[in-house]
């Protein structure tokens, strides 16, 4: 975490934590790995993003460390990591259930759609 807190700069085009731009690079990994549909949704604080199927194959792995994607090329990594370093909480939920993964138990609605085949939710703002 100390690595991705140091060098926030390298992971956003702003040189800092943006919500939305995370967003939209979690849905852009979970259609390059399999994903048909995929929909952000905006709930106040928090963002979500819901797709049609589990993009991750070790989802314990992508929220706690840098995991390597290589479907996006060589020096690419899964960014799930990333909100966990920059918001101040982060649910993610499949068909079995919802896991909070940092912050309180209170979590947005759309984190526990049921249809969805993984949600992975982030509040807006940063770490306190």
């Amino acid at each position: 975490m100390d690595y991705l807190l140091e060098n926030e700069s390298r992971f956003f085009r702003l040189g800092v934590y943006d919500p939305v731009e995370l967003a939209g690079m979690i849905a852009t990994e979970a259609l390059t790995l399999g994903a048909a549909s995929v929909l952000i949704r905006s709930d106040g604080e928090w963002l979500t993003v819901a797709a049609d199927e589990d993009w991750l194959r070790d989802h314990a792995q992508a929220f706690s460390s840098i995991t390597p994607f290589p479907q996006a090329g060589v020096n690419s990594m899964l960014v799930e990591i990333l909100a966990v370093a920059f918001s101040a909480g982060v649910a993610t939920a499949t068909r079995e259930g919802v896991e909070v993964v940092k912050g309180g138990r209170a979590v947005p609605a759309p984190a526990a759609e049921r249809n969805a085949g993984r949600t992975v939710s982030f509040m807006r703002r940063r770490e306190p």
